[in-house]
């Protein structure tokens, strides 16, 4: 969807997605370190190109690049299928040599709650993927149930946990976030 929202706090900045970012996600979404609890990706480069131009046609989708605030881009995140006041946030990938995990969350729940007005959002993530399923529990996300085999890689079935955030539970995940948020903007200034 052509959206025009831009967010930056804590170092980070969330802006609409670009065909001209077509090489970018590619690229980060198919990194065997970060690919390995996404579902089943195509090898060929025109048919990720043709999802993302069809993507642009889409009502109620919402994509971001995840970028440093000197326009250097290190992940991507949404929120989608927005239906009946509530969204997925997902298509989460960020470069693990960024610390811009809690930022990025931070941004898109307050796109998706202060922003966008939705009542509540949900993600779903592969089990076995401990050290997202063990972040969102640190930030105050509830489980809200199991898909059993809900997702297929590479011919295996994997369970998926489901977290949900209602909007009147926003303020104290937000406040959650803040601390580690800062700290990976401290971390980024450094870095610099």
């Amino acid at each position: 969807m052509n959206h025009h929202i831009v967010v930056e706090r804590f170092g980070i900045r969330l802006r609409p997605i670009k065909m001209d970012d077509a090489d970018f996600i590619y690229q980060i979404r198919r990194s065997p370190e970060l690919s390995k609890y996404i579902g089943e990706l195509d090898s060929r480069f025109s048919v990720h190109q043709s999802w993302l131009e069809q993507y642009f046609q889409r009502d109620g989708d919402y994509y971001f690049c995840i970028e440093l605030l000197t326009g250097k881009p290190v992940g991507t995140i949404a929120i989608y299928d927005i239906a009946n006041d509530a969204g997925n946030w997902g298509r989460w990938v960020v470069s693990p040599s960024v610390p811009a995990a809690p930022a990025s969350v931070w941004l898109i729940f307050h796109v998706a709650f202060d922003l966008l007005g939705l009542s509540s959002v949900y993600s779903n993530t592969v089990i076995d993927n401990a050290s997202v399923v063990s972040f969102h529990d640190n930030c105050g996300l509830a489980r809200t149930g199991i898909e059993k085999g809900g997702l297929t890689i590479h011919g295996t079935a994997y369970d998926v946990v489901i977290h949900t955030v209602m909007k009147e539970d926003w303020p104290s995940i937000q406040q959650r976030l803040e601390r580690p948020a800062a700290l990976a903007e401290r971390l980024l200034l450094e870095a610099d």
